[in-house]
């Protein structure tokens, strides 16, 4: 089976994330992977933890220094998670005019600028208000054209509900398939995240009845990421992911194709 690429990994670039570049690149390698991107966050919200801690000089840095170091034998592609929120379109537009990266991922991580995985975030609401201002904020950033790359649609299902209430998927089937309609007609790719496998999900971000809906809808194409914050985690589930993702029918993004 040919090597995979793992283009959603965290660096102590990001707030949130522990492992070193050098860290990063010796874990993909000892898991046979063919390269790694690393997507350190870049937040936009005052009231984001992560607002002001991304430095592009110092990325790069790291990247340079580990592509000397490793380059010949991982490749090493750059990138960048930028949170999505409407308000901030014009900032964002801005700031990727101004920085030049291989794959620009855009991910969806607050709502009325609280963290939606906060338990403070579902306090006094419905489910309805939990979950429709998330699939409109994502669907606002696939009409956006700001990303190439849309992260791991259906993060939200990771809320934690302390009584009888869950996330259904088919409850929001309408207002997803609207997201992936406008996904594909804007050229975009959906990106597998792992990582929901490291939570309390069998499947990873976004579920397998989404994809499945994404190849029934057009979709063609996948961006295997691991969200890896600690070196550990890269590659994190990507073998049995990976089989069940061509089993559907859709590509996993090669290195040759960023």
């Amino acid at each position: 089976m040919q090597a995979l690429f793992d283009f959603h990994t965290h660096s102590i670039h990001s707030y949130d994330a522990t492992a070193t570049f050098d860290e990063l690149c010796k874990n993909a390698l000892k898991k046979g992977l063919q390269g790694i991107c690393v997507t350190d966050h870049m937040d936009f919200d005052k009231k984001d933890p992560g607002y002001g801690y991304y430095n592009y000089d110092a990325y790069m840095k790291d990247v340079n220094r580990c592509r000397e170091i490793y380059g010949d034998r991982l490749l090493i592609k750059t990138g960048v998670e930028i949170t999505y929120q409407k308000e901030f379109k014009d900032k964002i537009k801005q700031f990727l005019g101004n920085h030049k990266f291989d794959y620009v991922l855009g991910a969806v991580h607050l709502i009325d600028h609280v963290f939606f995985l906060n338990p403070e975030y579902i306090l006094g609401k419905t489910i309805n208000e939990i979950f429709e201002p998330y699939w409109q904020e994502v669907l606002s950033m696939a009409r956006s054209s700001l990303f190439r790359y849309i992260a791991h649609l259906d993060f939200i299902k990771s809320v934690e509900f302390k009584d009888s209430r869950e996330f259904r998927v088919n409850d929001w089937m309408p207002e997803i398939t609207e997201i992936l309609e406008n996904i594909i007609e804007s050229d975009a790719i959906l990106e597998v995240n792992t990582s929901a496998l490291r939570r309390r999900h069998t499947g990873p971000y976004p579920g397998w009845a989404i994809l499945k809906r994404y190849k029934e809808l057009g979709g063609t194409c996948v961006a295997m990421g691991s969200d890896a914050h600690s070196a550990q985690h890269v590659g994190f589930g990507f073998k049995e992911t990976a089989r069940r993702v061509r089993e559907l029918g859709l590509k996993i993004l090669r290195k040759q194709d960023v």
